[in-house]
């Protein structure tokens, strides 16, 4: 049935909702390494063809003022398409963020179309990154503060795979 599909059918949908918090203390860096894989979600294409949509929906917070921004990754491995052209000595980046401010928490989206050419299983995850002058501090689900108010918030992040016919 799936062969039947006209191009650009959705054909399978993976989603990873992550409810837990998340911190690491990420140096400054203008090409890398950056910081470890927080987290990823995995899809095995049923056509080599297929694109996979992905797009996470980010609750991140910062241990000071500055630019916190994520790396894609397909199985451990920074996509190379998915970050901003090298310029040195700019930080390339797939997605940032400037935070004014420690005790709040901000939304970073990413959506990206790869084409992993593959039935493989895929995994796509994020990193971390910072081009501030020292370590910051990164977050998800979380601010700095984290204090124990009813003010505090405490959202998701999510990890959404889409397979996508050609």
């Amino acid at each position: 049935p799936y062969e039947k599909m006209p191009a650009g059918s959705i054909i399978q949908v993976k989603q990873k909702v992550i409810t837990g918090t998340y911190s690491e203390s990420v140096p400054p860096s203008s090409s890398g390494p950056y910081g470890n894989i927080v987290d990823s979600e995995t899809i095995s294409p049923r056509f080599s063809t297929s694109k996979i949509l992905i797009m996470m929906n980010l609750n991140v917070g910062a241990s000071n003022d500055g630019n916190l921004s994520v790396t894609l990754h397909r199985n451990g491995i920074l996509m190379s398409d998915a970050i901003g052209a090298s310029s040195s000595p700019k930080t390339s980046v797939t997605a940032t963020e400037f935070t004014s401010s420690t005790s709040r928490q901000f939304q970073m989206n990413v959506t990206y179309i790869d084409s992993p050419a593959s039935t493989d299983e895929q995994s796509y995850g994020f990193r971390f990154s910072t081009a501030e002058n020292g370590n910051m501090t990164c977050y998800l689900n979380r601010d700095n503060n984290f204090g124990g108010s009813t003010h505090t918030q405490k959202p998701i992040s999510t990890i959404t795979l889409m397979e996508v016919s050609q």
